[in-house]
């Protein structure tokens, strides 16, 4: 059985996280591993390559058309275990706008202020203004 692509995609992205990738049962259970170690990545010395590599698979993973189930829906993955977890990481949260426009972030705010208060969410739009 040849290997799904979003798996080979990954493996080719991230040859770091090999086991996590052949491990993981789902995209969904893969997107819970690759934040982890996007939250690391922004721990001193940050590792800039793996945080553009992440932002790498989430645009390809949203530019797919997938399953009906949403463990294996690429755009729901990148949503649930990404793009909302993504405020929670006070570092990566203040690096949004080098990723997102404005507009992305207030178009999808349903996403991002899902898991942080309202005050935090103002905070993200506040980073737009400097």
């Amino acid at each position: 059985m040849p290997m799904e692509e979003w798996r080979q995609v990954a493996m080719r992205i991230f040859p770091d996280l090999q086991p996590e990738v052949e491990a993981a049962e789902s995209p969904m259970g893969l997107w819970t591993e690759i934040f982890f170690n996007f939250a690391d990545a922004y721990m001193e010395p940050k590792n800039e390559d793996f945080i553009k590599r992440v932002y790498e698979y989430a645009d390809w993973c949203l530019g797919q058309e997938s399953e009906e189930d949403a463990r294996f829906h690429l755009p729901t993955c990148v949503c649930i275990c990404f793009w909302e977890n993504i405020p929670t990481c006070k570092e990566a949260r203040d690096d949004m706008p080098r990723w997102f426009s404005l507009d992305e972030v207030i178009g999808n705010q349903h996403f991002f202020k899902y898991l942080i208060t309202d005050d935090e969410f103002e905070g993200i739009k506040r980073l737009y203004l400097n």
